[in-house]
């Protein structure tokens, strides 16, 4: 965060980020964010799980990330200097500062997955992946659960840190982001993941990873960067 106040769920609950905080979010954590107060601004980095395997090794690569929002100046300073090394086209630079940031990032932490989930909750998470298009009715999701609507709300939302319906569009958000780089257009994208319509993926891409889909679109190579400032909506 570089200025201006930032709000956003994560696995442990809702946190806040201020200026110098570092953000961040593993592969398969359900997050989104909205300012606090005024304009917020940052710099944003994301790299795909197959890159960080390369770069630290795939068992390093299968952790997860132990916080949401950290004070930690040297952590945030190794972060700006990546990006100073992308802009500035030194591969060598930023390859070196990755593999640093990622073996802080990681080392201390758990593998990805040792959250548990019940069995009533896999089965809607099953069913999410399995038609991501089509979120499920929350009448679906208590019928799956074999309990009632609010106990199967609370109990998913608990053991998930988001609502089925937040769920699933993470999962669907993160599909786009996957069809977009490949090269698909992004009305076959949110046709494709049941949007209902181009500008609906639009807005939800946004509020996800802090540009619309042609910007990211148009960005190169595996890793994206992002400066966004956006006022109080």
């Amino acid at each position: 965060m570089l200025s201006g106040g930032h709000a956003s769920w994560s696995n442990g609950g809702m946190v806040e980020a201020g200026p110098g905080d570092v953000i961040a979010v593993s592969p398969n954590e359900v997050h989104d964010g909205k300012p606090i107060v005024g304009v917020r601004s940052w710099k944003m980095l994301y790299v795909e799980p197959s890159r960080v395997a390369d770069t630290v090794g795939a068992d390093m690569a299968a952790r997860e990330i132990q916080f949401a929002v950290r004070s930690a100046p040297c952590m945030a300073s190794a972060t700006l200097r990546v990006f100073d090394a992308l802009s500035d086209g030194d591969l060598l630079a930023a390859e070196e500062g990755l593999t640093g940031l990622f073996a802080d990032l990681l080392a201390p932490s758990k593998p990805i997955g040792d959250r548990t989930h019940s069995a009533a909750t896999l089965r809607v998470l099953q069913r999410i992946h399995d038609q991501v298009h089509v979120p499920p009715t929350l009448d679906e999701v208590a019928s799956l659960m074999g309990m009632g609507r609010t106990g199967a709300l609370r109990r998913f939302r608990r053991e998930t840190g988001a609502t089925p319906y937040e769920y699933a569009t993470q999962i669907r958000l993160r599909r786009a982001r996957r069809a977009l780089a490949s090269g698909e257009s992004p009305v076959s994208v949110a046709i494709d993941l049941g949007f209902a319509d181009q500008s609906h993926m639009t807005r939800a891409f946004a509020r996800q990873f802090g540009l619309p889909p042609g910007r990211y679109q148009s960005s190169k190579g595996n890793i994206v960067q992002d400066r966004g400032a956006k006022p109080d909506p």
